[in-house]
């Protein structure tokens, strides 16, 4: 297909890949990590490698805090450390961050070695699950003894409850990274006048909007980017989960298959991207209605001049339910017997100024878990506010965090992209998947 190329004053195509690079890593361990597509696995050998970016302490003992914040919301945490460590803290926060790939292969070597471990620890979600039952994580409790108001009700209870084992806490979250649909409003005017009235956008909408984009070159919808979040919210609005149970994966269900079906129909029908091209590139450079993505990326979107964007709710069958799967980053403490009490009081300390300076997280393009922002104008003048807007909005939210959602995920992860585009048979391709995620899991049970 030819692409009809649409300029962008004030911003090569060049800088606009380097930005998406750069917001890509930014969300390191997400659920788009986990299944990696050709095109994430690339942006994370990006990082791989990468330095340490470490805040310098003064003299005397640290808390070292491992993070993965390599991307544009390294410099939003580092401004949060900063201003915490302009208090005066008895211990200096030491900000080190790394490739997530590093991160979590650092995570139980140290821990079961004794040596090494860091005061603090950034983690996604959906490794929380795992890291407890491997007994990795300390309870937060003598947090939120020392900082009484880092507690559920000042957060929002979807995502506190996702570090919730047994009635005890062992995360306190940072953000809720809603994966949705960005839009170009220029564009949606132009090919789908009225579509967005409901926040909404089906999956019907999307076949009449294809042909008429497709015959001026332009994609309606590149369902190979943050598909697999796109395909577990049309699965959920089938009925259908990940996992049956606990233990056993749900990846050759009808519901499953039924959605990554409806993908490749997109793809099929010339409404996606061609094989290999960089997404959220063509999105900046006006060359895209729609582009499922994480909130995360707003930074990188707002630096492109004359980009009228906005972000809407996953792809949906219909208009009586609908899902957005999350990511979410969350404050850990790894088992360390080294750990003073004196430390943890100043990680409450830490945790509680985080909570307050919520705003400063939200300008990452992060949706805060803390309720602190939710008052903000300017808050609520930042595209990822929608998906907070109201109850129905959250209600939509949903978390891929089973025990073993990073198997099922990585199994997935190595035929999504080759179903898109007919290299694998559909129903191969996801029994593949099944049985990998299977057999993982009883090699780790």
């Amino acid at each position: 297909m030819m692409r009809k190329k649409i300029g962008k004053a004030g911003l090569s195509l060049c800088m606009a890949a380097m930005l998406a690079a750069g917001a890509l890593t930014g969300c390191g361990g997400s659920a788009e990590e986990e299944a990696q597509t050709p095109e994430n696995a690339a942006a994370e050998d990006m990082t791989e490698g990468a330095a340490e970016d470490v805040t310098e302490a003064a003299s005397g003992d640290e808390i070292e805090f491992w993070n993965f914040f390599t991307g544009p919301d390294g410099d939003n945490m580092k401004v949060l450390v900063d201003g915490f460590n302009a208090t005066n803290p008895a211990y200096r926060i030491k900000n080190v961050t790394m490739a997530s790939g590093d991160l979590y292969t650092k995570i139980p070597t140290v821990v079961n070695s004794g040596e090494g471990i860091p005061d603090l620890t950034i983690v996604d979600v959906a490794r929380i699950p795992m890291f407890y039952e491997q007994g990795l994580l300390e309870s937060m409790a003598s947090v939120m003894e020392n900082a009484p108001e880092v507690k559920k009700e000042n957060y929002n209870a979807l995502v506190w409850d996702t570090g919730t084992f047994d009635g005890e806490q062992y995360a306190v979250p940072l953000d809720m990274g809603v994966i949705g649909v960005a839009y170009n409003k220029d564009l949606v005017e132009q090919y789908a006048p009225g579509v967005l009235d409901d926040n909404l956008i089906t999956i019907d909408e999307i076949k009449e909007i294809i042909p008429k984009a497709s015959a001026d070159g332009i994609v309606t919808v590149p369902v190979s980017f943050f598909g697999y979040e796109q395909a577990l919210a049309l699965a959920k609005q089938e009925g259908g989960d990940l996992f049956k149970d606990e233990n056993t994966p749900n990846i050759n269900s009808p519901e499953f298959t039924k959605a990554v079906q409806t993908l490749k129909d997109i793809v099929d029908l010339g409404g996606c991207s061609e094989e290999g091209e960089e997404n959220l590139q063509l999105f900046m450079a006006g060359e895209a209605i729609f582009c499922p993505d994480g909130v995360w990326d707003a930074n990188a979107l707002n630096a492109i001049e004359g980009l009228n964007w906005g972000i809407t709710n996953s792809l949906c069958y219909n208009t009586d339910t609908f899902y957005n799967f999350s990511n979410s980053n969350q404050f850990v403490m790894l088992k360390n017997d080294k750990r003073s009490d004196e430390k943890e009081k100043v990680i409450a300390d830490f945790l509680e100024y985080v909570r307050v300076n919520a705003l400063e997280w939200a300008r990452s393009g992060q949706v805060p878990a803390s309720s602190a922002a939710d008052d903000e104008a300017e808050y609520a003048a930042m595209n990822q506010h929608f998906f907070v807007s109201a109850p129905e909005m959250e209600e939509s939210i949903r978390f891929n965090n089973y025990k073993y959602s990073g198997y099922a995920n990585d199994a997935i992860g190595k035929v999504f992209g080759d179903i898109l585009f007919g290299h694998t048979d559909l129903e191969e391709g996801l029994a593949q998947a099944q049985k990998q995620a299977e057999d993982n899991i009883a090699q780790n049970q």
